[in-house]
């Protein structure tokens, strides 16, 4: 049988009970219980055909203790969940898989006060699906209640950041986006050459974000190459900085000189940063008469080429870093006769 509930959540409060002076003992009647005796379809395909419940907590959560109360009638006690397998969700279509937990059989005893169980230790989710593996050794499966602690999310803990370096036409389209909704939040994109002096060209004012996942861009039209991080704040007075991302707009720079030559040459290399450099030097055929690892953590980078014994002719010096080129044709000569 199918049951989607909604969860009571307690968030950093304490329970008063002036009719109760134990607030976690558990009555012993079945009906207070959640029990399934048909399997279903289970929302989390991996799990096929199972005795499942699954809670929509409405708002994206951290996620703190379980307080776990199982079945306490006491004709219904082997009905209680003893091994039940916990995915947690954003959207309610991705899952993730936080473990199997394993409980007490109940007492069947009003003074009956449950277990604390587990803690989720601030895991992010707005569903939580619980899939009962084994019980006590009944016919059903299920439980009395379960009680999640959570705590509420800032938006500034939930930003996600994309930087689309489109080179060809030369823009850096940023893209960004709140894992959460209901925030009044407020956006600074940020540019750098140096990652040292930062200077905001964007700056959205207060939204109000409404829609869960929303995605928001801003297009910055530079044919430079630079370092880009958007400042988000939000009306809790949160204040967060993502890290910073480089947009790189020019291929490697290579220099050969002197050009033509006649024994030795040199080649310069500006890369784009302190990556490795792979770099050959090729014939007009393509084949490979030298080549090498730069490793040394700089940006520019001098080679010597000597008695490489070369004959005249035409060579290529192509120099790699990531998806970045540079090249420079080198033409060997004769020596000068006198």
């Amino acid at each position: 049988m199918k049951y989607l509930l909604s969860l009571i959540i307690i968030i950093s409060t304490i329970w008063f009970s002036n009719a109760q002076c134990f607030q976690d003992r558990h009555n012993t009647t079945w009906f207070d219980s959640w029990m399934s005796c048909d399997k279903s379809s289970n929302p989390n395909s991996i799990r096929g055909e199972s005795h499942w419940i699954m809670y929509d907590f409405g708002y994206i959560y951290k996620l703190e203790k379980v307080h776990f109360w199982n079945i306490n009638d006491p004709k219904q006690l082997n009905n209680g969940a003893k091994d039940i397998v916990i995915d947690y969700s954003l959207n309610g279509t991705t899952w993730t898989e936080f473990g199997t937990q394993s409980f007490d059989k109940a007492s069947g005893k009003s003074i009956y006060e449950g277990e604390e169980a587990f803690s989720f230790d601030g895991i992010k989710a707005r569903y939580v699906l619980l899939t009962v593996l084994d019980n006590w050794g009944g016919d059903c499966y299920g439980f009395g209640e379960i009680r999640i602690g959570v705590s509420p999310i800032t938006a500034t803990e939930m930003v996600s950041f994309n930087l689309d370096c489109d080179e060809k036409d030369s823009y850096t389209e940023l893209k960004w986006s709140l894992e959460n909704d209901s925030k009044t939040v407020a956006f600074e994109v940020e540019k750098s050459f140096d990652q040292q002096s930062w200077t905001t060209i964007y700056n959205s004012g207060n939204i109000a974000v409404k829609t869960t996942n929303k995605t928001y861009k801003y297009r910055d039209n530079s044919t430079k190459d630079a370092y880009y991080r958007i400042k988000i704040s939000d009306n809790t007075g949160g204040e967060v900085y993502t890290n910073p991302q480089f947009c790189s707009k020019s291929n490697i720079i290579v220099n050969g000189f002197p050009n033509p030559f006649i024994d030795d040459f040199k080649v310069d290399i500006i890369a784009q940063n302190d990556e490795p450099v792979i770099y050959s030097l090729n014939d007009i055929y393509g084949r490979v008469i030298t080549k090498g690892i730069i490793n040394n953590n700089s940006t520019i980078t001098n080679i010597d080429f000597n008695n490489l014994g070369l004959t005249p002719g035409n060579y290529f010096f192509i120099a790699r870093q990531g998806s970045k080129i540079g090249s420079v044709k080198m033409v060997k000569m004769n020596p000068i006769k006198e």
